[in-house]
């Protein structure tokens, strides 16, 4: 529920009404491209891998995605209206999905993603396993989750039906709201470990170089040393749209470290990456500090753990991008200072 404060009179607060999608002269496209262009917000990195996105929205789930057990997750992001006879769309994506061998699976990724390599090894690093998990235990169970703005109570019980004989079925509920004349969209990260997901924005962000995907990224962030940019690509390219100007910015390596400090000297600019038309969103950065030589990282740039040690937290490193804490900040420039004196 959406409230408007009245700080004079509190008991006093209006709720603010869930208008109808076609009263805010939104279509279904609208919120199919809206989702798709905020997968970041939509999908928790340190909990899913995604592997595919249908970009053209056709008779397909529009995103798959696996956990750290191999487990398929599948996103229908379509503006379904709340009825139970929508579940036998999704069940139609099972009968497909559900068959895929690891074979399949590796062949999607191999073709969205440039995959180099095996996908069970690229699964292996992203979640930080002690080894790679069988090709057999990779999609032994699936997931859907379908994004609707509402669930009726047919819904819900044909949900609850098809959980007690193994079929797990969430709904993401988004609601429609109408603010001084402008429509808001409202709805949250889909949270399938239950995991404390909290929203903060200092103007501190992390920014992964991408190692697990494009394994010379980082040699075009960190550009001079001097000067250089935070960059995301692809289907994560949005992920860059909320560091702002002036923002702090550190770049982390997958397995090594933070490499670089620096600040956000403009907003988010477009380009092509590898002759892909606008796939590379990024902001540039002016450095405060980088490690331009590989050689130097193991004795130099601050590790994971040892932020995490510092802080007290559990922070996942491997996500695209994340709002750090002053805490975070502090820790990272802590052991900075102590590996690096001079």
């Amino acid at each position: 529920m959406l409230y408007e404060l009245n700080l004079g009179a509190l008991s006093d607060s209006r709720r603010v009404a869930i208008e109808r999608p076609d009263a805010l002269h939104i279509s279904e496209k609208h919120i199919e491209d809206f989702l798709a262009s905020h997968l970041v917000e939509l999908i928790p990195e340190e909990q899913l891998m995604l592997l595919a996105q249908e970009r053209q929205f056709h008779e397909e789930a529009d995103i798959l995605a696996l956990d750290r057990r191999g487990t398929l997750f599948i996103f229908e992001l379509k503006r379904w209206r709340s009825s139970s006879e929508n579940l036998l769309q999704v069940m139609r994506y099972g009968q497909k999905f559900g068959r895929y061998t690891y074979q399949q699976l590796e062949e999607m990724v191999r073709r969205q993603q440039r995959l180099d390599g095996s996908l069970k090894d690229r699964h292996c690093e992203y979640f930080g396993l002690d080894q790679p998990l069988k090709e057999e235990e990779f999609n032994q169970d699936q997931r859907f989750v379908v994004v609707t703005n509402g669930v009726d109570r047919d819904t819900l019980e044909a949900i609850q039906y098809w959980a007690r004989k193994g079929v797990h079925i969430d709904s993401l509920t988004y609601k429609l709201y109408r603010v001084s004349g402008k429509p808001f969209i409202q709805f949250d990260t889909y949270n399938p470990e239950l995991d404390l997901l909290l929203e903060s924005n200092p103007g501190i962000f992390v920014v992964n170089t991408n190692r697990t995907y494009m394994g010379d990224a980082w040699r075009d962030m960190l550009g001079d040393g001097k000067k250089g940019k935070a960059a995301a690509y692809y289907d994560r390219k949005n992920a860059v749209q909320r560091i702002g100007k002036g923002s702090t910015v550190f770049l982390y390596h997958t397995g090594v470290g933070v490499i670089a400090c620096g600040k956000a000297s403009g907003g988010v600019q477009v380009t092509d990456y590898c002759g892909d038309p606008d796939e590379e969103f990024y902001v540039p950065l002016q450095f405060d500090w980088a490690l331009l030589d590989p050689t130097t990282w193991a004795s130099r740039a601050p590790k994971a753990h040892e932020i995490n040690t510092l802080t007290g937290a559990s922070n996942r490193f491997r996500q695209t991008v994340f709002n750090a804490s002053e805490d975070m900040r502090d820790a990272i420039q802590r052991v900075w200072m102590e590996r690096n004196p001079s």
